[in-house]
C-alpha cells in the first residue's frame, strides 16, 4: 500500500471536515494555509467532532496535546502524514 500524498491527505480530510461541522466547513478551495476555525468555518466544538473524524478516518488516535496544536489544514495533514509513515503502532 502506498502511502498518499499530501494533496490526497486534504481531499480524504474534506469529508471529515463537513461532517464535523453538520455542513458548514468551506471546503471547496481548501489549502494548507488555512486556519480551521477562521478559514473553514469550523466553531470551536466542532474541533472535537473532527478529531473523532480523524481518528476514525484514518484508524489512529490523537492525544490532548495533538489536538490543541491543530490550528491549520497544514498542521492536521502533517499529523495525518506523520502517522502514515510508520508512527501508527504508538
Amino acid at each position: 500500500m502506498t502511502t498518499p500524498d499530501r494533496a490526497q491527505i486534504i481531499e480524504q480530510l474534506k469529508p471529515a471536515l463537513v461532517r464535523a461541522s453538520n455542513g458548514r466547513a468551506k471546503v471547496d478551495q481548501v489549502k494548507e494555509d488555512a486556519l480551521i476555525i477562521e478559514d473553514i468555518g469550523l466553531a470551536s466544538l466542532d474541533l472535537l467532532e473532527l478529531r473523532f473524524e480523524l481518528e476514525e478516518r484514518w484508524q489512529t488516535r490523537i492525544t490532548d496535546e495533538e489536538a490543541i496544536r491543530l490550528k491549520t489544514i497544514r498542521d492536521v495533514v502533517d499529523l495525518i502524514a506523520q502517522r502514515l509513515q510508520g508512527d501508527r503502532g504508538q
